[in-house]
Parts: C-alpha cells; sequence; structure tokens
C-alpha cells in the first residue's frame, strides 16, 4: 500500500513522555496505526503539529509549561475599533482646544510699522499632556493567547481601518512648503500627534497586561511612519514665505521625536539625525531668503535677521526636549552657532546691493546684528552672544578705520602732527563736519548708538588734543598764539576738545 510506511524510529518517538496529555496524545497515535505495524503516511501539516506536541517540555518556577525552542508568537488582546476611535476624537478634541498663537520676538520697528508677515505661529499641546480617555484600547477574546499563529481581527493600529489619524502604510505623503495651507498643516499635526499619543498608549496598556514583547507587532508599523514624515519635514526646502507652518510643524515634529526616542523599532537610531538636520534647514531658510528690502535705510532688519530670531526661539522652546534627543545620538546640544555665521554674508550681500554709502553699509549690518544681540537674557546660547560680540567689535573697526580715519585723521597725525598748521586743522574741520551732517540722521540700535559714540571719541578726540598743543608748541611765544587764534577765530572758530566731544555724541539723533 503506497500510503503506509513501516514504522521508524522518528514515528515511534511520537508516543513516550507525552506528558500531562498522553491520553490524548495516546489516542491520536493510536488512530493511525494499522495492521502489521504500519502507519498511514499522514499530511505534513499534521505531522508538523504532532511533532510539536511532543516536543520536550519543561516546567518553570511557577508551575506554567514552557516551550524549550521555536515558541509560537505571542499575541496580546485585541484593539477593539470602538475604543480607538472614542480616543481619537477624544484627542482631536484635546489638540483644537489646546492650540495657541505664539507671537515671536522678530518684529519690524520705527521704519516699518506693518510688522514682520510671519511674527507669529500656532502651537498645540504637548503629546504628553493629551487626555485620550480611561477605556482601554485592548480587550482579550477568550481564544487570545500562546497560539502557533495570530487570531483573526485587528490587533495592530495600522490594522484599524477607515481611521485617517493614524499614520500608516498608504497614508498620503506630507505636503511641500507651498502646499501646506494652515488647514492642512494642523491636519498633519493631528495625525503625528494622534498616532504618537496611541503609540505611547499601547506600550503602557501592553505592558500592564505583561505582553511588551508583542509592542512592535502591535504599533511597528506607525512608528516607521512617524521617523518617515520626520524625515520628509526636516528634508523640505522651507523659504521664510512659510517660516510660521514650519515653526509650527518643527514644534510638534520635536515633541514626537521626544516620545519616541526611547521606543525599539527599526529606524529608532535615526530620531537624532532627524533632529540635528533642523538646524540645516533653518540655516538654508537664511541662505535662501531674498535681499529684495523694501526701504533701503540703514534702519532696515533683513528678514534674515527675522528668520534667525525664530530660529533661536524655537530652539529656546523646545530645548529640553532638543537636548535630551540630541544627546541620545552623540550629536552637538548646542546648536545654532552656525545660522549666525550664516546670516553675515547674507548682511553683506544686501548692505552691497542697497547702499553706495560705506558707511551705511556698516551701520545696516551693525543694527542687523545688534537686533539679535538685543534679544532678551536666556534665548542667546553664551556661544552664540559671544559669537555675536566679536562680530559686532569687528565691523565697528572696520566701520571706523574705512569711513572715519581716512583721509580725516590724516591731518592730524603723521607729518601734519609733526609741523603743525592751522590749515591741517581747518580741513580736519571740514571733513569731520561732513561726516557728521551725513551721519546725524541716521537711525542706529540704542545700545549700538552709545557703543559708536564712545568708540568715535577714543578715536578722534585724543589725537585732535595732542595736535592743538603740537599747535599750540610751535608758537614762537604765548602772546603770538594768542594772537594767531584770535586771528583764525575771525575767520574760522577754533572747537576745544569739549565741543569736539558734544559733536560726535549727538551723532545718530533721530
Amino acid at each position: 500500500m503506497a500510503d503506509c510506511i513501516p514504522p521508524s524510529t522518528e514515528n515511534q518517538a511520537l508516543g513516550p513522555a507525552l506528558g500531562p496529555r498522553q491520553s490524548l496524545y495516546s489516542s491520536f497515535s493510536l488512530a493511525l496505526a494499522l495492521r502489521g505495524g504500519a502507519i498511514m503516511r499522514a499530511p505534513t501539516k499534521l505531522r508538523v503539529m504532532v511533532r510539536w506536541l511532543s516536543m520536550d517540555r519543561r516546567h518553570s518556577p511557577d508551575g506554567a509549561d514552557q516551550i524549550r525552542e521555536n515558541p509560537p508568537r505571542l499575541v496580546p488582546g485585541l484593539l477593539d475599533p470602538e475604543k480607538v476611535a472614542a480616543a481619537v476624537a477624544a484627542l482631536r478634541v484635546a489638540i483644537v482646544d489646546g492650540a495657541r498663537s505664539i507671537p515671536s520676538l522678530a518684529q519690524r520697528r520705527a521704519d516699518d510699522k506693518s510688522g514682520h508677515r510671519n511674527h507669529q505661529h500656532i502651537s498645540y499641546p504637548l503629546i504628553q499632556s493629551l487626555e485620550a480617555g480611561d477605556s482601554p484600547l485592548f480587550f482579550v477574546p477568550g481564544s487570545a493567547g500562546t497560539v502557533p499563529g495570530l487570531p483573526d481581527g485587528v490587533y495592530r493600529l495600522s490594522d484599524v481601518q477607515e481611521n485617517p489619524w493614524i499614520l500608516k502604510a498608504g497614508t498620503e505623503t506630507f505636503p511641500g512648503p507651498c502646499e501646506l495651507t494652515n488647514e492642512r498643516t494642523q491636519t498633519w499635526i493631528m495625525r503625528l500627534k494622534i498616532t504618537t499619543k496611541l503609540v505611547g498608549l499601547s506600550k503602557q496598556q501592553l505592558h500592564e497586561q505583561n505582553w511588551e514583547q508583542c509592542f512592535s507587532e502591535v504599533a511597528g508599523q506607525p512608528l516607521e511612519q512617524l521617523l518617515v514624515v520626520a524625515r520628509s519635514v526636516s528634508a523640505e526646502r522651507w523659504s521664510d514665505v512659510h517660516i510660521s507652518q514650519m515653526l509650527t510643524v518643527f514644534d510638534a515634529l520635536v515633541d514626537v521625536l521626544f516620545n519616541i526616542q526611547g521606543l525599539r523599532f527599526s529606524g529608532c537610531g535615526e530620531v537624532a539625525s532627524v533632529v540635528n538636520k533642523m538646524e540645516d534647514a533653518f540655516k538654508g531658510v537664511i541662505e535662501r531668503t531674498s535681499n529684495e528690502i523694501r526701504i533701503s535705510k540703514e534702519s532696515t532688519i533683513h528678514p534674515a535677521t527675522f528668520v534667525l530670531i525664530q530660529a533661536l526661539e524655537f530652539f529656546y522652546r523646545n530645548s529640553e526636549m532638543v537636548q535630551s534627543i540630541l544627546e541620545s545620538g552623540d550629536y552637538n546640544t548646542g546648536p545654532c552657532s552656525d545660522m549666525v555665521n550664516c546670516l553675515i554674508p547674507k548682511l553683506k550681500e544686501c548692505a552691497d546691493k542697497n547702499f553706495q554709502e560705506t558707511g551705511r553699509r556698516y551701520i545696516f549690518i551693525l543694527n542687523n546684528i545688534y537686533y539679535v544681540k538685543n534679544c532678551p537674557p536666556g534665548l542667546l546660547p553664551p556661544t552664540i552672544m559671544s559669537n555675536l560680540v566679536s562680530l559686532a567689535d569687528q565691523n565697528i573697526v572696520s566701520y571706523l578705520h574705512e569711513y572715519w580715519f581716512p583721509p580725516m585723521l590724516s591731518y592730524l597725525d603723521g607729518d601734519s602732527l609733526m609741523k603743525p598748521r592751522r590749515s591741517s586743522m581747518d580741513k580736519f574741520m571740514k571733513i569731520f563736519f561732513s561726516i557728521c551732517d551725513s551721519q546725524m540722521t541716521w537711525k542706529v540700535q540704542t545700545t549700538l548708538k552709545e557703543k559708536l559714540r564712545e568708540e568715535i571719541v577714543k578715536l578722534i578726540v585724543p589725537k585732535y588734543v595732542k595736535f592743538l598743543e603740537a599747535l599750540q608748541e610751535s608758537r614762537s611765544s604765548h602772546s603770538s598764539w594768542i594772537k594767531g587764534m584770535r586771528r583764525a577765530r575771525s575767520e574760522k572758530p577754533v572747537y576745544t576738545a569739549v565741543h569736539l566731544e558734544q559733536v560726535i555724541r549727538g551723532l545718530f539723533e533721530r
């Protein structure tokens, strides 16, 4: 008989040591036995089942049987779609009700009353503060447990159908910045936060039911999709036109990444790199910002300066989460330094394009540096503040030496000082008042104004005093000096050092 085979060692091994279910397994084996000691060839699946049932078993300390090799997959209770839908509905309400507008410090001043076009953005409540109700997402049917396969029903978050708020394979891709309206921004924020919250709830409830080993099975796909969106957002080419939407999405994204950074899934090692790329995204916005300014005045604040301040606010606002994430990936926890370095070339390009006077170019650059430098305490990390001070000092020195030094001071120094003449002083005074008159109405940041006045006094007044002393000594006698000065007064006044300083300290008055 073709379907019969003689008994083998393997087949004979199916009977012995069957443990507490010996009678069941013995009956099963007898049902297969035929006369003559042969058995009927059983289908492959049936033979596998018999072999698994006959495996060597051992007892755990608490008495529960455990399988030594190749245990079947563990399955938690099934997800209750109605409970999931209720949780999603509660989360949507909490997200919308908790939304608030955050004004930025980056406001246009003085010559631009309209304010920056993107001076505020919408912020949504943190994921940890969201309430989804007390009902558990899982229920345990009678057939659930340790079985050699997965039960019928919904047990993955990604299997919850007709719920667009849970990210899963097949969810539409994240739109580009140009397509990201306020409404679509809110939709994506809710998807990100709701999916993250449900992942966290699943982790918690599985842990409470001692089914934590099933977490990757339950929430793996939504976790992967969260990372897919995060990569897409950080890689987009954002611009200052969309800075409000960018800030809103980035705030939410940091919150998401902070909540999933400690979870184990295939892409968990990329979480820190996504946050690190956010700085690159802000740098890209600064570099791509247009140099077209509406009013060519030295007091104008460049749009890229506003972007820098909003980026600094972003990292300050999310500092604890950002630092925690970057530390997990061994990245630099003090971002923003490179963004400041990106701003200066942008300011120089704009100054060269919009201003002909050298002095006005430097004042424009300095006004923008001081606009950032004068941000509220705490917003600027110490390294950024030190960098700004250094950049400001460099530009002040360049401003003084390129605008004030030549050729005016040549009449008070060098050969003019060795052979002082009244004509040299007259030429100096003519250039001095010409420069002062041109800058008297320039608009300068208050703290910068005081700094510039002080530096100009230190540059000019000591040299002027020294020249006057040399001129006086060159006279043959005190009387001839007095007569010479009187003749000069009848023609042109001679200013004392005190008078000269008063003129300088009147510069930049509005």
